[in-house]
């Protein structure tokens, strides 16, 4: 299989993981549905549905989204009060409540992200109604930072085509905090990765910036909104008995499961401390910043004990990921920044209908598979490989960007 796709423009792949179109291997099986949200690789559109896509802010999609992620909520608090009781046996309860977690913290970033695309206008043409549904629906019940705050410093400032991985990107500068820089040693940054989430301090500062997000820095008509939403539910939880259900079912996740979620999400999302080169504009050192996170194999066309194999794969390694890092529309992440207008629920097919168009943000890139993405700025930070999606590049040494970028006008792509 060639490294890149054989017609038109050509996607660019790391040296990581399955190469080429992955996605395509799937074509043959039955239920291509669950095939493009396991793996968060799309299908080509038509021409007529392409554009359906581009332009659809339709509000009854978002009422069905809020009423099913509701719905889970409420089943899995209702099931801690049974695990709680004492309804299953030990090993039944183990299973049951990580399943649980996994499912709430699913919904949970499901619902930033939901937030996250309706600063963006992409999912509610008027986004006053959009900030209502939000502040109600989504931030209030997840210990969110408000629309104003969130708009400011993530659509503004991060999605702004010239601060993006900058020194001026307040989501590169939260990155540099934690340890993070060019020509760091291979040792510290494995450490950092895997223990930065769970460090006390680390957490602490998590928790305390929600909790200010949530309780003291919003407008104040905002604020009433909040404390009167969180007085009442925990006052209903304690009335009925339910308050240790929801701490095991709602707070473990939220305050430590959610915030493992984000990490891993986040440093994955773009090339942290890139270096932008004097021949490229700003639109393709753009399309360098960020690249399709997928999950996935090519399956294997006979024999059952590899396609058992296969299938158990999946199971174990591309679903929990699915479920617990990228939900959502995080696969396409690539895509949304280049068309953050693009609906949620149509950002994977968009991405696959338009990767081999020719763009001035240039190629899209991608990776299969979670640990590539971590070897992918491994390489970046460590080993010095400015451009890792270009291949048998050879590894000189990093060098950090050295002063601030100025900021642009335009906002975001």
């Amino acid at each position: 299989m060639d490294r890149h796709d054989p017609v038109g423009q050509r996607t660019e792949y790391c040296q990581y993981g399955p190469q080429g179109d992955v996605r395509a291997s799937y074509a043959h099986l039955p239920w291509q549905g669950l095939w493009t949200w396991l793996t968060g690789k799309g299908q080509a559109l038509t021409p007529e549905a392409l554009e359906h896509a581009a332009n659809d802010r339709g509000e009854r999609f978002l009422l069905v989204h809020l009423l099913f992620t509701w719905s889970v909520i409420i089943a899995i608090l209702v099931l801690g009060g049974y695990v709680l009781q004492g309804a299953f046996s030990a090993a039944a309860t183990v299973l049951l409540v990580l399943v649980g977690w996994v499912l709430m913290v699913n919904r949970l970033r499901s619902m930033q992200a939901t937030f996250h695309y309706l600063t963006h206008g992409a999912v509610l043409k008027n986004k006053r109604r959009a900030q209502r549904y939000a502040k109600v629906f989504l931030t209030t019940p997840l210990l969110y930072q408000d629309w104003d705050s969130y708009n400011q410093s993530h659509v503004r400032e991060h999605h702004n085509i010239k601060v993006l991985c900058s020194e001026d990107d307040p989501d590169q500068a939260f990155i540099r905090r934690q340890g993070f820089y060019p020509g760091m040693p291979e040792s510290i940054y494995w450490w950092r990765v895997c223990c930065t989430p769970f460090r006390p301090r680390y957490l602490w500062r998590q928790w305390r910036t929600t909790l200010l997000d949530s309780f003291v820095r919003p407008p104040r008509s905002e604020l009433l909104l909040r404390w009167t939403f969180w007085s009442v539910l925990l006052g209903g939880l304690w009335a009925v008995d339910g308050l240790a259900a929801f701490a095991l079912m709602y707070a473990i996740p939220r305050a430590l499961l959610f915030e493992h979620s984000m990490w891993l999400q986040l440093f994955t999302e773009h090339l942290w401390f890139y270096q932008r080169e004097a021949q490229r504009n700003d639109k393709a050192h753009y399309g360098r910043l960020t690249w399709g996170r997928f999950q996935g194999r090519r399956p294997p066309r006979e024999g059952l004990a590899a396609q058992c194999v296969w299938a158990l794969q999946g199971l174990l390694f591309d679903l929990p990921v699915r479920l617990y890092v990228y939900p959502q529309d995080l696969p396409n992440h690539d895509a949304h920044h280049r068309r953050p207008n693009i609906h949620y629920r149509h950002i994977a097919n968009y991405r696959a209908s338009v990767e081999r168009e020719p763009s001035p943000y240039g190629p899209y890139l991608e990776v299969w598979g979670f640990m590539a993405g971590l070897y992918v700025i491994r390489d970046h930070l460590c080993r010095g490989v400015r451009e890792p999606f270009t291949p048998h590049e050879p590894a000189t040494a990093a060098s950090a960007i050295t002063g601030p970028v100025p900021q642009a006008d335009i906002q975001g792509a």
